[in-house]
């Protein structure tokens, strides 16, 4: 049957022939082992048989061959879709996955723009305050700062998530973006945006609410941002969520080493992973189960184990997505929130 059939044992693909086609892959950005990840013709058919990986969502895209190159798209037998940075991805959720709970609650509360000066960045930091409903601003409150937070609000559906966990314990959450254009030199492990992190952007919303104790999240490069802001300033965040950091390391991300930044992200790691200095904070580290990041992962995890952090390593059964990030919010980041240092 043409389309993409999928059960808990794997997915089957079958595609029509089209005049030209010459060869169809699989794409994903992780490993799939020994799985063959080419499509076989068989007359007017191109199929491929994938046995069940070790994720229970998958994001993925086809490449299809012809004599005039090689073309990305997506799965036209799978209707299912994921907004991704660089294109759209089709999306597979196997019988085993359950989106959260709180994905169906309605945003509430109220946000403002604050206004921060650039300082020695090459551009502002634009920052948006999202307060929940009933909260004055002279109340103390916990505050959620977190790094490429309107991409978390819109893709990650952040907002909703914080709409949901407010029931328990009001907080307010700080999104934090990057300028356009200076992301990978803000993110990627530089310590001039790591202190105006403390220095400007805290203290300029710290003038517009009460603060209580504070909580950075970040994923992927904002996850290293956020660990190298606590690392240079120790009393700026009482604990931190860091999802698929990238703490690339000669040793581990030698497929890394053409980012225009791996040799400062690797010494920036290394002094990180070295360092005799703990806060005895609480660390949320959660990673995609089959991603590229899992092994740095594991190591800092260690590393900050080693130098007194109170560290919870959760695996989702994923890969370095957004969703991925999104599913592993509920319970931990909540009990950062709610737990006082």
């Amino acid at each position: 049957m043409i389309g993409t059939t999928i059960d808990s044992q794997g997915v089957d693909f079958e595609m029509p022939h089209r005049p030209g086609v010459t060869g169809i892959g699989l794409e994903v950005d992780w490993s799939l082992g020994t799985a063959s990840t080419e499509f076989v013709r068989t007359g007017d058919r191109w199929r491929l048989h994938l046995p069940r990986p070790a994720v229970d969502r998958m994001e993925y895209q086809l490449s299809v061959r012809s004599a005039d190159g090689t073309s990305w798209v997506t799965d036209p037998g799978n209707p299912d879709r994921v907004a991704n940075p660089f294109g759209d991805k089709s999306e597979i959720r196997f019988p085993e996955y359950v989106p959260p709970q709180w994905l169906t609650t309605e945003i509430v509360g109220r946000t403002i723009h604050i206004a921060t000066p650039a300082m020695r960045l090459a551009a502002p930091v634009p920052v948006t305050l999202w307060t929940p409903p009933d909260l004055d601003p002279a109340t103390p409150a916990p505050l959620l700062l977190a790094h490429d937070g309107s991409d978390m609000a819109t893709r990650g559906a952040l907002l909703r998530w914080a709409s949901a966990a407010v029931a328990r314990r009001p907080f307010r959450v700080a999104l934090l973006d990057p300028a356009p254009g200076l992301r990978n030199d803000w993110y990627a492990a530089s310590t001039t945006y790591a202190d105006h992190l403390a220095a400007v952007l805290l203290p300029a919303i710290g003038q517009q609410v009460a603060i209580g104790h504070t909580v950075g999240l970040g994923a992927s490069l904002g996850a290293l941002s956020m660990l190298l802001a606590a690392h240079r300033h120790p009393a700026l965040l009482d604990a931190l969520a860091l999802q698929s950091g990238s703490y690339f390391t000669t040793a581990l991300d030698a497929q890394e080493s053409g980012f225009e930044f791996f040799a400062r992200i690797c010494a920036v790691v290394s002094d990180l992973a070295d360092s005799s200095a703990g806060t005895g904070g609480r660390v949320l580290i959660t990673c995609g189960a089959v991603e590229e990041n899992l092994a740095n992962n594991e190591m800092m995890a260690a590393a900050l184990s080693r130098q007194g952090f109170r560290v919870q390593l959760h695996l989702v059964r994923d890969a370095h997505t957004m969703i991925g990030w999104r599913d592993a919010w509920s319970p931990g980041l909540e009990q950062l929130l709610r737990t006082r240092p």
